[in-house]
C-alpha cells in the first residue's frame, strides 16, 4: 500500500517572511511594489504559504490603493485651487 500523505508545511511566522530587503521606515509606492513582486516569486517557489501570502497581498494592494487616492485628492485639489473653486 502506497503512503499518500501529505507533508503539511509549518505556519510561517508573519516576521520571517522576508519581502524587504531592508529595514524601512516609511514605505513608498516603488517599495511595496517590489515587496509585491518579491512576495508572488516566493509564493511560486513555495516558501510562503497560502493564508500568508493572502494576508500580506491585501495588506500590499491596500497600502498601494491608499496612496493612489491620496495623489488623486491631492492632484484634485491642486485643480480646484487653480481654477478658483473653494468649498
Amino acid at each position: 500500500m502506497q503512503n499518500n500523505k501529505l507533508k503539511r508545511v509549518t505556519k510561517t511566522p508573519p516576521y520571517i517572511i522576508k519581502v524587504f530587503d531592508t529595514e524601512i521606515r516609511y514605505l513608498k509606492v516603488k517599495d511595496v511594489k517590489r515587496a509585491y513582486s518579491k512576495l508572488i516569486q516566493e509564493y511560486c517557489k513555495g516558501t510562503v504559504l497560502n493564508e500568508d501570502a493572502k494576508t500580506l497581498g491585501y495588506l500590499l494592494a491596500g497600502f498601494i490603493n491608499t496612496v493612489k487616492q491620496y495623489e488623486m485628492e491631492k492632484r484634485i485639489a491642486t485643480i480646484e485651487k487653480r481654477i478658483n473653486i473653494e468649498y
